[in-house]
């Protein structure tokens, strides 16, 4: 599947990310919103170390953590 880039802007400057990436390298459905209280909890995790989630075992690789500091940095923004 060929991911779908979209173009945030934060006011100063704007980028292009790919659209459900940590979606899918979570193993979450894109439609369903992935909760502060996991994004928080997965950030703390060393790089390198093994997680379970929905049954499945991960791996927090240097991508997949900047992804979900991405995704806090995003969430956080006030509208």
């Amino acid at each position: 599947m060929a991911y779908k880039k979209t173009t945030i802007d934060l006011g100063d400057g704007d980028f292009k990310m790919k659209e459900g990436a940590l979606s899918k390298q979570l193993g979450i459905p894109i439609k369903q919103n992935i909760p502060m209280a996991l994004l928080k909890k997965l950030v703390k995790k060393e790089n390198g170390s093994k997680f379970m989630l929905n049954g499945k075992e991960r791996k927090m690789t240097p991508l997949m953590k900047r992804r979900v500091s991405l995704a806090i940095t995003l969430k956080s923004r006030k509208k």
